[in-house]
């Protein structure tokens, strides 16, 4: 799990080189951008990669044989519409063998891009004058122990530094100790440690800038469990404000908005592209 996030990180990075200035701008027109991009590129591989001509031709075919297979069912020649029907299916199973290709060139381009969408346009980067809140997990058995949490000078941490980990509110099944922590002014990337029963963990933090801290980090392999995760908690970015995500099958808000924008223009630019 570490080494994935090692890998992920590091290819956000750098693809920080080309998309980073879409964090200059508003966040809906970013997500705009990243789903036409997308748009276009699955249309351009369609059109490099096929044959052309060849489905030109099958959709010349499967309109006429639409046609000839109304005139077959009026007439009730029930012989010429089980061949009309059979050879629809021929041609569709070539039009389905051209699908392959397309995808698996667009495919990796795509993969990057929502890994780096994931990292940087999930969530509203933190500013200097708003408090971050930190979320720290333990497991069920600290509840009652002592969780000690550091920061850099200039980096105020509520209520207090040490503070006695509490039973989680909202699952019961495990403890929990929250920080407010406020950096002070051009304290822009930190480290918050926090420490438990023998155990340090950190956090990366990220505030006035373009590019929002981790949200979630896993420190249970590194700390053999004492420590399990760490939460920043982040205002999460919607759509204009109101498209929500799908929580139930992993789907940020900015994946739904991206998918509602992707699925229509894709059929439209291939029919403005003439790509069949």
């Amino acid at each position: 799990m570490e080494t994935l996030n090692q890998i992920s990180e590091a290819l956000t990075r750098l693809l920080d080189y080309p998309l980073g200035w879409l964090l200059a701008i508003h966040r809906d027109i970013a997500i705009v951008i990243v789903a036409l991009g997308t748009s276009l590129l699955l249309t351009l591989a369609r059109k490099w990669t096929t044959n052309q001509d060849h489905l030109c031709r099958c959709k010349s075919d499967m309109t006429r044989l639409k046609q000839l297979r109304r005139e077959a069912k009026r007439a009730k020649n029930k012989d010429a519409v089980e061949r009309i029907r059979a050879t629809v299916g021929m041609i569709s199973i070539v039009k389905m063998k051209a699908e392959g290709l397309p995808l698996l060139v667009s495919i990796i381009p795509i993969a990057l891009l929502a890994i780096w969408c994931l990292a940087r346009l999930d969530y509203f980067p933190p500013k200097h004058d708003a408090a971050l809140t930190v979320r720290v997990y333990y497991p069920h058995s600290s509840v009652g122990k002592y969780a000690h949490a550091r920061a850099p000078k200039g980096v105020e941490l509520k209520p207090s530094t040490i503070q006695a980990v509490r039973l989680d509110p909202d699952g019961e099944e495990n403890g929990l100790a929250v920080w407010d922590v406020r950096p002070g002014p051009g304290i822009e990337e930190f480290n918050l440690t926090v420490s438990h029963l023998d155990r340090t963990a950190t956090h990366q933090m990220l505030v006035g800038g373009n590019v929002y801290p981790l949200p979630l980090v896993d420190h249970a392999a590194s700390t053999d469990e004492k420590i399990l995760m760490s939460e920043v908690v982040l205002d999460q970015a919607k759509f204009l404000g109101v498209v929500p995500g799908i929580p139930e099958i992993m789907f940020p808000p900015w994946l739904v908005a991206y998918l509602i924008i992707v699925v229509p223009f894709v059929p439209l630019l291939r029919k403005v592209m003439g790509v069949y």
